[in-house]
């Protein structure tokens, strides 16, 4: 399913009841500039609509497609009283490999943590998204159809670098990202069949971080 980037920044509209563009961006501490960017380029801004999804109720895949329900709780971290919470996946793939277009929403399963082991490792479970992996270019260490658990507030890259799922141009990739003493960013894959590259200053613009991966793993059957 193609997505349209004009209809979800309309039915955002419609999730903060704002006037417009321009009230819109002031709810979701953006600007009417990039929102205007999102739908010039059809940039789907998938964390934005995460949010606005946890802070209104409105369904995260009716905001997205339109489709279903427009407001439901699926999109909230379940705490459960053995100490588990539960972490909503959403079948949407970053790839691993040359880049795909991200182009499914809905949610395919819940993933279960321990609540007490996140929070002793700084990490708030109320933070946290999962997704898809796809391609080979970051194994040994990620594998394509691996579940990827997501801190979206971690999305400031540093020298010390680390792992994220990352939007470049309007595609979503997960790699290691490191930024240089120079003010420049590389991305980096695990497997060394693949070279590294290095986005330039002018190239920044188009760069947004998602958020880090705290977490990956694969089925063992």
């Amino acid at each position: 399913m193609e997505l349209n980037a004009i209809e979800i920044v309309d039915r955002l509209i419609t999730a903060f009841s704002a006037k417009n563009a321009a009230d819109l961006a002031k709810k979701i501490d953006s600007t009417s500039a990039i929102i205007s960017a999102w739908k010039k380029r059809n940039t789907i801004p998938y964390k934005e609509v995460y949010e606005t999804s946890r802070t209104t109720g409105y369904s995260m895949d009716w905001i997205l497609t339109g489709q279903g329900m427009k407001q439901t709780d699926k999109i909230q971290v379940i705490p459960e009283d053995n100490d588990y919470c539960h972490i909503s996946q959403y079948s949407i793939e970053a790839s691993a490999g040359q880049g795909a277009l991200v182009e499914a929403e809905n949610i395919d399963q819940h993933l279960a943590f321990k609540e007490s082991w996140l929070r002793k490792s700084g990490i708030n479970p109320a933070n946290l998204i999962a997704i898809y992996a796809r391609g080979d270019s970051m194994e040994p260490t990620i594998f394509s159809g691996d579940s990827l658990v997501i801190d979206k507030t971690k999305d400031t890259v540093t020298s010390d670098g680390g792992v994220y799922v990352i939007n470049y141009d309007g595609e979503l990739f997960v790699k290691r990202v490191q930024k240089q003493l120079d003010g420049l960013v590389a991305i980096t894959s695990d497997n060394k069949n693949y070279q590294p590259m290095t986005i330039p200053i002018e190239g920044l613009t188009k760069l947004k971080i998602i958020g880090r991966v705290v977490w990956s793993g694969h089925p063992m059957i």
